[in-house]
């Protein structure tokens, strides 16, 4: 690929990304500022990507106890989400922001968009979460992103499933696993990061292993699990998702399954940790503030992992039975300095795409 046409496909990229941005600002920018200038001056405004789960007895505990009330805006896919609040740095929609995980943290760094808050239980949280030290980003949980396989699949049609990311590439598994776009999916980019951490220089070359053996690419983790996964009625048995899916399928399936159908690649595992922020600007500061020291709270790590399926960061917070069963913490899962994801993440994006597209 040329110098040129690889220029043209950065300009192409960010055009795009803007284009994202901007279409959200549309649909939703009028009518959410005429809502927080209207809202209940002990409201805290709690900006999160699409499918966050307020915890909400440990919300409502928050609300006994303090008098300020939770509301949840949704603000789209995470990177959508980062990309609005610096765009309206000084001027945002809520008070505080939930979802910047490691894979976009330097670029969060970057920017004026966020103030520095530091909960008096951070010093309880692991040196090896406080991925930010200047007191803006606040580590809340941690998950992994891995690929997940369809045990009853495999079984019946007597494969072995893979072992690791190099596997995926293998003839036995072609027309067989479906990942997430890095531009517009967060477990997307994470898998994207978990192979420039594993294959470096050879990175390029394994996408194009991918493509010729048939690897399918949806534009969100729900197309990708509910849609195409072959556990909800898809046709493909191998799928990026999480550590915790195999949780989740039992606890959604309201009483129907025992046990998981899927089973977890561990040697496929990409460490995410999930941050908190206060938007700079914020409207509620003070319970800004206090929300954030809340998220730390022991009751609400607590009711993370069957709120929203993933880890806390506090130590010493029991896992349910449900985690303890089929979602023990990955032992050893890759990992990628965040500011090296930060430097490269745009020319990896635009390789991914002049390989997959």
């Amino acid at each position: 690929m040329t110098i040129r046409t690889r220029l043209l496909r950065r300009v192409a990229l960010i055009a795009s990304l803007l284009a994202a941005v901007a279409s959200g600002a549309v649909a939703c920018g009028d009518e959410q500022r005429r809502g927080a200038s209207g809202r209940d001056d002990r409201t805290v405004v709690l900006v999160a990507y699409s499918g966050y789960a307020l915890p909400e007895q440990a919300a409502a505990a928050f609300t006994k106890r303090t008098g300020w009330k939770i509301k949840v805006l949704d603000a789209g896919d995470a990177g959508t989400m980062l990309s609005a609040a610096i765009l309206t740095a000084g001027r945002p929609e809520g008070d505080v922001l939930f979802g910047v995980d490691n894979t976009f943290l330097s670029r969060a760094q970057g920017s004026d968009a966020f103030a520095e808050h530091r909960p008096e239980a951070l010093d309880r949280i692991p040196e090896a979460v406080r991925l930010d030290d200047t007191d803006r980003f606040i580590p809340i949980d941690t998950g992994t992103v891995c690929v997940n396989a369809d045990q009853a699949w495999f079984a019946e049609h007597d494969i072995e499933t893979p072992t690791d990311l190099a596997s995926l590439a293998e003839p036995a598994y072609r027309d067989l696993l479906v990942v997430e776009h890095p531009a517009t999916s967060s477990p997307g980019l994470a898998f994207l990061a978990a192979t420039h951490a594993t294959f470096g220089a050879g990175t390029e070359d394994y996408w194009r292993r991918l493509h010729d053996n048939g690897v399918a690419v949806s534009a969100s983790w729900s197309d990708a699990y509910n849609t195409r996964y072959t556990v909800n009625g898809g046709d493909r048995p191998l799928v990026v998702s999480y550590a915790s899916s195999p949780p989740a399928e039992v606890v959604y399936s309201e009483g129907a399954r025992t046990e998981p159908a899927s089973v977890v690649l561990e040697r496929t595992c990409f460490e995410q940790v999930e941050f908190v922020a206060l938007l700079a600007g914020a409207a509620n500061p003070d319970g800004a503030r206090l929300l954030m020291d809340e998220m730390l709270s022991e009751q609400w790590q607590a009711a993370l992992p069957l709120s929203n399926f993933v880890y806390p960061v506090r130590p010493g917070t029991d896992l349910p039975e449900e985690f303890r069963k089929w979602a023990a913490p990955v032992a050893d899962p890759i990992r990628l300095d965040p500011a090296t994801i930060g430097r490269e993440r745009d020319e990896w994006l635009v390789t991914w795409r002049d390989v997959m597209e």
